[in-house]
């Protein structure tokens, strides 16, 4: 080499101008600028300044909005404010060098950076489906947001404490961390959205934090009523004086809780050992770790009126700052007793298979596991009790639960649920591995074909029902020829705060029952407690062609109801200040096997409704008897109402005034006769 070419070369090297971005410095003469300039498709070259479509050596700005239906490798990216590029379906954009995303980078799609060398991400734009392929480094220059999936599948994610891992309550999804095959250094802050509910939920962090609870989830409020903090994150947690009566104002941010009036807790940690709930000590000294779940009553973001239990609930948002966890993770802080429960929460921001962690895990039931899910308990009246939220039995494998719940067999980001011990004094352990992690879009599995046959029985209040809303509890028996009648083929029941439906064998409540199809006719009693409202119907779902004729067993009232395809629901009413009305031993199912059965199934359709009432009822399902009679008599077998009726789908009653007390109603029809108890209120 010369002197003269050696001096140039020195002379370009080290006299270059400062204030040139990382972007400039990576970028060579030999690069081409290509410049998108009218809004549509990337593979138009009508849309761009030259032409000409970008090359694997190209700078690509994008200036006008762009979508791109393939996939293309281009040398850099730029992106204005405001812009947006979607990258569709199965496309895919891969990048050599830098990317200045001041924009957003949107679509199914993915964003690869596929590097030799250190690459570098600047500007504070948004992106959705990121890849990195670097053997080298990525640096995350600038705060960016990341809507949909990040893989890290070599190199090394450096986030410099600038990654923001979002949600989003219009498509209910939060972005998540695929199985991690290389390394991510530095902080990120995640975040999970909680719907307008008041409900306690179940929830464990997904990064470790060196700052508190009330830093992050509190929002590092200076006090309960703090306007300055972004309205839509965070909540109040309380717990000033749990247990000891009021609070005083003077208090609010002792031990870093919110002041509320009673001082009560709204935040817990489960003792897996004495099965009980307790309150947390403190927010301020506290930090999160991945994979500690606790239960936290979400009353809204901090806007919401503490002083009101009544308040409007809001959206809100709990994030958190720290460090991801990636590779495995393992707890043996669970119960040693045989179906004892733990609490245990999700350590990846990432959905996980529970089929896979329960399968590496030790002496726990890979059966099933149990959601709270928040939106069931149907209409919520914050006025009255109720509609808090119920807890759900998730069977494995296929993910199936008889409540109606979105929970599967997918434990979410953020989210905690209960497991349960096999066998007394045997080692016990929870094992997460990052080959769990399930971060693809995914459907409920169905219920197999197979030869078995369900009952799915959901209970409702009546106000829930009518506005097709969310079943307060739910109850399924599996039957097939593989079960025994043993208990230990059967899922134990988790009280919840609200209504509990359950069926109870040898005093113990199930909530999921496997046993034999019957031979015989059978009864099986049902268990209902926490009555919340006054009206409330049973909904049944059974498999195709099930084997034997359902009968619900009202034993208040004296009834018996056959349940079918056509007449699937059955309505009472609750009178609290009747015991033998709101007994939680009130219902009983009647199973006959077909061969066996010669009822008379039209006669079992019919129904009386509401029972009780204040004088106005109506007899329903006649629509195949002919004329019918309504005969109505007191215990001591006088008749006190009669009544004909043309023939007709049912008969309405609007004047029984007779005093309060029980009665029997007689239908009597050409095709035959039925009884009815009908309990008459003041």
């Amino acid at each position: 080499m010369s002197k003269f070419i050696f001096i140039s070369l020195f002379f370009t090297l080290f006299t270059r101008p400062v204030g040139y971005s990382q972007s400039e410095l990576n970028t060579s003469k030999e690069d081409v600028k290509s410049v998108f300039i009218f809004e549509g498709n990337w593979s138009n070259p009508n849309n761009w300044e030259d032409g000409h479509l970008p090359s694997s050596s190209s700078k690509v700005i994008i200036e006008a909005n762009a979508v791109l239906h393939n996939s293309v490798i281009i040398n850099e990216l730029e992106i204005d404010d405001d812009i947006s590029l979607t990258l569709e379906t199965l496309s895919s954009l891969s990048v050599i060098k830098n990317i200045d995303n001041e924009g957003e980078i949107k679509g199914d799609g993915e964003l690869i950076l596929t590097g030799s060398f250190a690459q570098f991400i600047e500007g504070e734009g948004s992106f959705n489906n990121i890849r990195i392929k670097n053997n080298s480094t990525v640096h995350v220059n600038d705060e960016i947001y990341v809507y949909g999936n990040l893989f890290v599948d070599t190199g090394n994610l450096v986030t410099k404490n600038n990654l923001y891992l979002k949600c989003d309550f219009e498509t209910q999804r939060t972005a998540q961390v695929a199985k991690v095959q290389g390394q991510i250094s530095g902080k990120v802050k995640t975040e999970q959205c909680y719907p307008a509910r008041r409900a306690n939920r179940l929830i464990s962090s997904s990064v470790n934090t060196t700052s508190s609870i009330r830093k992050n989830w509190q929002e590092n409020a200076d006090s309960y009523n703090d306007d300055s903090v972004v309205d839509g994150y965070g909540t109040h947690i309380t717990g000033i004086n749990p247990g000891n009566g009021p609070a005083h104002l003077d208090q609010d941010g002792e031990h870093g809780f919110d002041f509320n009036p009673s001082g009560n807790p709204s935040m817990f940690q489960f003792d897996n050992q004495s099965g009980e709930f307790n309150p947390i000590r403190n927010t301020d000294q506290n930090k999160l770790e991945s994979g500690t779940p606790y239960m936290l009553l979400v009353r809204g973001d901090r806007t919401v009126n503490i002083y009101s239990n009544s308040a409007t609930p809001t959206p809100t948002r709990l994030r958190a700052y720290g460090e991801l966890l990636t590779g495995n993770y393992s707890t043996n802080n669970l119960s040693h007793s045989r179906d004892g429960f733990s609490l245990i929460g999700n350590p990846y921001h990432a959905q996980v298979d529970m089929n896979s962690v329960l399968a590496r895990s030790k002496n726990l039931r890979t059966d099933v596991y149990y959601v709270w899910d928040p939106k069931l308990g149907g209409i919520q009246n914050l006025n009255q009790e109720g509609g808090r939220g119920a807890f759900v039995v998730v069977e494995l494998p296929t993910g199936t639960n008889s409540s109606n719940s979105e929970a599967n067999q997918y434990l979410q980001p953020m989210q905690a649920a209960f497991v349960q011990t096999l066998e007394d004094n045997t080692a016990t352990e929870l094992n997460f591995s990052e080959d769990d992690k399930v971060v693809e879009e995914v459907q409920t599995e169905i219920l197999s074909q197979t030869d078995e046959h369900f009952l799915d029985i959901q209970l409702f209040n009546q106000e829930s029902f009518d506005l097709q809303s969310t079943p307060s509890d739910g109850l399924r028996i599996n039957f097939g020829k593989n079960y025994s009648e043993s208990i230990g083929d059967d899922i134990l029941k988790l009280p919840n705060v609200d209504e509990n439906f359950t069926r109870v064998k040898d005093e113990t409540l199930l909530a999921l029952e496997r046993k034999p199809l019957p031979e015989d006719e059978e009864i099986l009693p049902l268990y209902i407690d926490q009555y919340r409202r006054a009206n409330y119907v049973l909904n049944f779902e059974t498999s195709d062609a099930f084997p034997s004729q359902i009968f619900l067993v009202d034993h208040y009232l004296e009834t018996e109801s056959l349940v079918t395809e056509s007449s699937s629901t059955y309505n009472f009413s609750i009178d609290q200040s009747i015991a033998e009305s709101s007994d939680e031993n009130r219902f009983s199912l009647k199973l006959i096997p077909r061969n066996l059965s010669t009822a008379n199934p039209q006669l079992q359709q019919i129904s009386l409704y509401p029972n009780p009432t204040k004088g106005v009822f109506s007899i329903n399902g006649l629509e195949r008897f002919t004329n019918p009679e309504v005969i109505i008599y007191n215990l001591m077998g006088q008749r006190v109402y009669s009544q004909k009726s043309s023939n007709a789908s049912a008969i309405q009653i609007n004047n029984f005034t007779a005093s309060a007390g029980v009665y029997l109603v007689k239908l009597t029809s050409d095709q035959g006769e039925r009884v009815f108890k009908l309990v008459k209120q003041g």
